[in-house]
């Protein structure tokens, strides 16, 4: 084997490479486009509930947003939801899927909230987590730290909280 002929072997390999990372490259933005769309499709779930949901547990919703974010330095963060009243402010974090590390990363926004939203600083911020799939023990685990749960219920979703539940106030 000469010189030449493994220069031409390094050059397929590199080509090959290279059409591998374009293709790498169209699959993540399939799947990136399909999780878009899924998680869109859960907000659509819980977003029209919203106001019914809270009330029935004694918070009365007069506005709801939706994708609200601050840009604040060392507090930013992205609510997929937000519930406000005169009295509370209910930040919701949706996933197709909610796991214990979603929980976790609610609750560190939910610790700087005032911090992003300085406009809610006299409001008693509540959080929720919601789901379509809840990993097992995470509504547990959400409920104990003051959470509360949002789940599926036939074809639209609920709180799954029981009335013995405090929500806890970051």
């Amino acid at each position: 084997m000469t010189f030449e002929d493994v220069m031409m072997g390094f050059e397929a390999i590199r080509k090959d490479f290279i059409e591998i990372k374009e293709s790498f490259k169209e699959t993540n933005k399939a799947i990136n486009n399909l999780t878009d769309k899924w998680g869109n499709f859960v907000v659509g779930l819980v977003l029209p509930a919203m106001q019914k949901m809270f009330q029935e547990k004694g918070i009365v919703v007069e506005t709801i947003s939706r994708s609200v974010q601050s840009k604040v330095k060392d507090a930013e963060m992205e609510i997929d939801i937000l519930a406000v009243n005169g009295e509370y402010v209910v930040a919701v974090e949706i996933k197709s899927t909610l796991g214990v590390n979603d929980v976790d990363d609610h609750i560190e926004r939910l610790a700087k909230f005032k911090q992003a939203f300085k406009v809610y600083a006299d409001r008693n911020v509540i959080g929720a987590v919601a789901g379509i799939v809840i990993n097992e023990g995470v509504d547990r685990y959400a409920y104990k730290n003051g959470l509360f749960v949002i789940g599926q219920s036939g074809d639209t979703v609920k709180i799954l909280n029981d009335d013995k539940f405090e929500p806890r106030c970051f």
